[in-house]
């Protein structure tokens, strides 16, 4: 094969941003799932929604689902507790401005997404990544809103999140490669 090695390792490869600490918005049904994949991998995650009875009602279904998971014998009951403990809900956007990253979770409606990716771009650390789930509109409409279009980038989870170990990433046309690996 070959000493391919100091090609392949070069320094003009892409290398990802780093991401510790992650928020995801929106703790509907893909919100919670999202959570949860995140939880599942090991990773803190926090979870916002902008309104309080749909931030607690998702937090009880991701709470039932480990539940079901400690029954059917597929999680101890330690293993989902750690699971559910490394999920954090917010109830404010400045309450997540130190994240690295942001997935937005919203119902798929552009001015909905419009507003929450004005609101993330005035709230976030500016290195900070904002992407989002739509598995339909145009991102760079959603970019186009704030003032770091490079560091937005799609991540479309299929349903259930916490299920379905797939997903796309999808760049716009100001995506930065970083941005792009950061999401991989």
């Amino acid at each position: 094969y070959g000493d391919w090695s100091s090609d392949v390792c070069s320094s003009d490869l892409t290398r990802p941003l780093p991401v510790a600490r992650v928020v995801i918005i929106g703790a509907g049904t893909m919100g919670g799932g999202i959570a949860m994949s995140f939880a599942d991998a090991g990773m803190p995650v926090r979870l916002v929604d902008a309104s309080p009875e749909v931030l607690t009602k998702g937090l009880a279904r991701i709470k039932a689902n480990y539940e079901t998971s400690v029954k059917r014998g597929s999680l101890t009951q330690a293993e989902a507790d750690a699971r559910f403990g490394r999920i954090t809900p917010c109830e404010k956007l400045e309450d997540i401005k130190d994240c690295d990253a942001v997935i937005e979770a919203v119902f798929e409606r552009m001015p909905v997404k419009q507003e929450v990716f004005k609101q993330l771009d005035a709230v976030m650390k500016p290195e900070a990544l904002l992407y989002t789930n739509t598995s339909a509109l145009d991102i760079d409409q959603i970019a186009g809103v704030t003032k770091r279009p490079e560091k937005v980038a799609g991540t479309h989870y299929f349903v259930p999140a916490n299920v379905m170990k797939l997903f796309e990433v999808v760049n716009a046309s100001k995506t930065a490669p970083e941005t792009l690996a950061a999401a991989m």
